[in-house]
């Protein structure tokens, strides 16, 4: 790869290869440029190179770094404060919610991206940004189609490998995204356990290939891991964990049992709802009521929380109806004191075209939060006895009072003979000190 003179262009370019390989890449290249890619986060080619040249000119991503970065943790340096300075938890849950949308709409294409893999992922070099985008879009094909997979061995499926006479497709894909997933959050790589650490590496190839158990195997620990974060509760919450088991454990051979891309992201995405910041030691984690103080540090208590929860019922009434339950629960999302809350199409409307736009901004000060209204419709706060609201326009704030669950307003997003979606808060004072 290199970058072009001016910095806004880089050109990949085949080389030491035999001309039956460069004519084949050269065809691949112009069929490439007819994929339906459009609206995804791939840097597709703008133009191929003229003979006798082999190669593709693409935009160059500025501001964006190799998700490697984040993977490994430099030399010198220990993996908790690695973890900490490229962001935690939450924003590793929220990349990682983003790579599997881009795959899940890739997939829904019928195309596979075949190798995933840190040094293919571009992220957001700033920490507060989540963006993330796909490089070497060479590596697209369709799904199932003949020709030599593409592949990075460390994330590679069992089934890629020499001799095993399967061509790439989604499952293949989601393998090596959860492989990859796994390395970002626990900074472990799934199948290369400790004496495998320490080995030849023709025993690590073994594992590589699937004849090693999961270093985190629920029965089987010969093959066990104590590098990485650990212990796995801080940053694997038990929905992700047993994702991880399903593909690793079961899905290991049994392809079918791995859930897709799109099961992925919404997990994930999940996920993230829930994790607050530590003051003191600055690691963020899955919110837990139940635990008192910051489970990495012990130091500082649990944080006052705001919650945020979408319930969708029927247009009967003015206020939600808590003697009944709701219809659907469609989730909680979790703010602290002085944090800016973004509610997202996706979360409020469930899958959506361009889900993560923002639909409304909450930030949580004092006794009182404020509510920005980016829906593109007004939108009604409730009063909590119904008695009264207030129609808060597009593109406006408003100011509401946050005591107690049952003082607090609702906000209802209602449309004429649609279910109404309810957002309820309510407060929680924090572990004790």
């Amino acid at each position: 790869m290199y970058e072009v003179e001016g910095g806004r262009h880089a050109v990949k370019v085949l080389r030491e290869a035999t001309s039956e390989r460069a004519a084949e890449w050269a065809v691949r290249l112009k069929a490439l440029r007819r994929l339906p890619l459009d609206g995804l986060s791939i840097a597709s080619p703008i133009d191929t190179l003229a003979p006798p040249h082999v190669g593709y000119v693409m935009d160059l991503l500025d501001g964006l770094t190799p998700l490697s970065r984040l993977t490994s943790v430099p030399a010198g340096s220990r993996a908790v404060e690695h973890y900490r300075d490229t962001g935690g938890l939450r924003r590793r849950l929220s990349l990682l919610a983003r790579l599997a949308d881009v795959l899940a709409t890739l997939h829904a294409r019928g195309l596979v991206y075949q190798d995933p893999s840190p040094s293919n992922i571009f992220v957001s070099e700033l920490l507060d940004r989540d963006q993330v985008w796909l490089i070497d879009t060479d590596n697209v094909s369709y799904a199932g189609a003949r020709g030599r997979p593409v592949y990075t061995r460390r994330y590679s499926a069992p089934e890629l490998r020499p001799g095993a006479g399967r061509w790439a497709d989604s499952l293949s894909d989601i393998f090596a995204f959860t492989v990859v997933a796994f390395e970002l959050l626990t900074l472990d790589h799934p199948f290369v356990g400790d004496e495998l650490y320490e080995d030849d590496e023709e025993a690590e190839a073994e594992a590589l290939n699937g004849s090693y158990p999961w270093v985190d195997h629920p029965t089987d620990r010969s093959n066990v891991s104590t590098r990485g974060i650990q212990p796995r509760g801080l940053v694997l919450p038990p929905a992700l964990e047993s994702m991880f088991r399903a593909t690793f454990v079961d899905g290991l051979r049994r392809r079918d049992r791995r859930p897709g891309a799109g099961r992925w992201a919404d997990a994930l995405r999940d996920a993230g709802t829930s994790v607050v910041p530590c003051p003191a030691c600055g690691l963020t984690y899955q919110l837990d009521l139940s635990v008192e103080r910051c489970p990495w540090c012990d130091e500082a208590p649990r944080p006052p929380t705001l919650h945020v929860r979408l319930l969708l019922d029927l247009p009967d009434g003015m206020t939600p109806d808590h003697s009944r339950p709701p219809v659907a629960d469609r989730g909680e999302l979790v703010t602290v004191q002085g944090d800016e809350l973004r509610v997202s199409r996706g979360f409020v409307l469930g899958r959506v075209a361009d889900p993560d736009r923002l639909m409304l901004q909450l930030r949580w000060e004092g006794d009182h939060m404020k509510i920005g209204n980016y829906a593109g419709r007004a939108i009604e706060l409730v009063a909590p006895d119904g008695g009264k609201f207030h129609t808060l326009p597009h593109e406006k704030v408003a100011s509401i009072r946050a005591g107690r669950a049952g003082e607090m307003w609702s906000l209802r997003l209602a449309r004429l003979g649609r279910p109404n979606r309810w957002l309820c808060f309510a407060t929680d004072p924090g572990g004790r000190q």
